[in-house]
């Protein structure tokens, strides 16, 4: 007998010793119901009438009862889902940080429809999914589908905060998630893109940059190219660059306290970008400013001045009151790789976030490996920056680490 089968003869057992002080009907009422009364302390008569129109169901409610479960609030898997997303929402006062929370919740309810829309999983009771049920979802989801670590992560993620969610709203008395070993589903995970297939090698970059610097002498006031050149200088996300301004820029370093976020096309609004008062991560941060930003910089303020004196933004848009959106900035990205050949293959993705990897991998390559480092200026926790984005060692300096030869 497996753990599974224990677990379940023991809850019918105490299911039937919880019913066994219950004298059931027989047959239904001229209704058509069967009609039962349990204690209820909120009732001025001290109880309370169910009635179902088949007894097992109304057993099923009465046991419910006795475990503390009302079922006028039971809740299906699907049902919490959306509650727990409405409830993010309920508690946040900043308008800034709702649309953020938005842009989550839609990732989220993406996720959810990938892996759980249609199923049976989701219209069970969450009090009634056990460990081998999340298991089975799991099993089935992995063996049918090319899921890869991180979509596996999401999927968890979301079983993971509903029963988080039922359990504190005492909609189940144990959390089933919490037994699981998820170590078990290991090899049905598809392998994980290569982190250095999706970042430019150095003769790409170095092409990039020729490319780039050619359209600012052809097009001085085109800043778009600009704003992919601090990126491939910085690592920074695309969305924390359109939001720079001048009183962003100190003397020895860049202040990261703003990005600018898509908001997406719903019945209360149109497609459109909007700047908030916080990163990714709510956290702020300082980009040291080195000797090739410097230049940069030193080379963006002359544009400036000839095109664009009266803009407090670092890459506005033509009429210089906005800037612009980071759409734009990816958009040139695609055009200078079809320009220069350079592939950009569904296999590996890349993107303008392959030059943080670039970065990343740079940084803890050239400080023998201070992860911790890379994390505070990248804005990542060390995990993420090492699973995420870290490429590997870079040989020729670990082979002279070895020979002893430091550099």
């Amino acid at each position: 007998m497996t753990v599974e089968e224990a677990r379940k003869l023991y809850e019918e057992a105490m299911k039937n010793e919880a019913l066994s002080k219950y004298n059931f009907p027989s047959k239904p009422s001229s209704d058509g119901y069967y009609h039962i009364y349990v204690k209820d302390s909120s009732s001025k008569s001290g109880r309370r009438q169910l009635k179902d129109k088949n007894l097992d169901k109304l057993k099923e409610k009465v046991y419910l009862r006795e475990k503390g479960i009302d079922t006028d609030t039971r809740k299906t898997f699907k049902d919490i889902f959306y509650i727990k997303n409405k409830n993010k929402i309920k508690y946040i006062k900043n308008k800034e940080k709702i649309l953020s929370v938005n842009n989550t919740i839609r990732k989220d309810e993406y996720d959810y429809k990938r892996y759980f829309e249609g199923s049976k999983f989701e219209r069970m009771y969450v009090d009634e999914i056990s460990k081998k049920d999340i298991e089975n979802i799991c099993f089935q989801v992995l063996s049918q589908n090319e899921i890869k670590e991180k979509a596996f992560l999401a999927m968890r993620g979301i079983i993971k905060s509903v029963f988080k969610y039922a359990f504190e709203e005492y909609m189940i008395l144990d959390n089933p998630y919490d037994r699981i070993d998820f170590k078990k589903f290991n090899d049905l995970i598809s392998q994980s893109q290569p982190i250095d297939k999706r970042l430019h090698n150095d003769e790409e970059i170095g092409r990039m940059l020729d490319y780039i610097h050619s359209v600012q002498n052809k097009r001085p006031d085109q800043v778009t190219s600009y704003a992919i050149e601090l990126q491939i200088l910085t690592g920074l996300r695309r969305g924390e660059v359109p939001p720079l301004k001048f009183c962003d820029i100190f003397d020895d370093y860049i202040l990261i306290s703003k990005e600018q976020i898509t908001v997406f096309k719903d019945q209360n609004n149109v497609h459109h970008y909007e700047i908030v008062n916080h990163t990714k991560t709510y956290k702020d941060r300082k980009f040291p400013i080195t000797d090739d930003v410097r230049e940069f910089l030193d080379r963006l303020y002359k544009i400036h001045y000839s095109f664009y004196k009266d803009s407090e933004y670092l890459f506005p848009s033509k009429d210089g009151k906005e800037p612009i959106s980071n759409n734009t900035a990816y958009s040139f990205y695609y055009r200078m790789c079809k320009s220069l050949g350079i592939k950009l293959s569904s296999e590996f993705k890349k993107g303008p976030h392959s030059f943080r990897r670039n970065k990343i991998t740079e940084v803890i390559n050239n400080s023998n490996g201070n992860i911790i480092m890379a994390s505070k200026l990248f804005g990542n926790t060390p995990d993420v920056a090492d699973s995420n984005y870290y490429a590997g060692l870079d040989m020729d300096l670990a082979k002279d680490i070895l020979n002893g030869n430091q550099r």
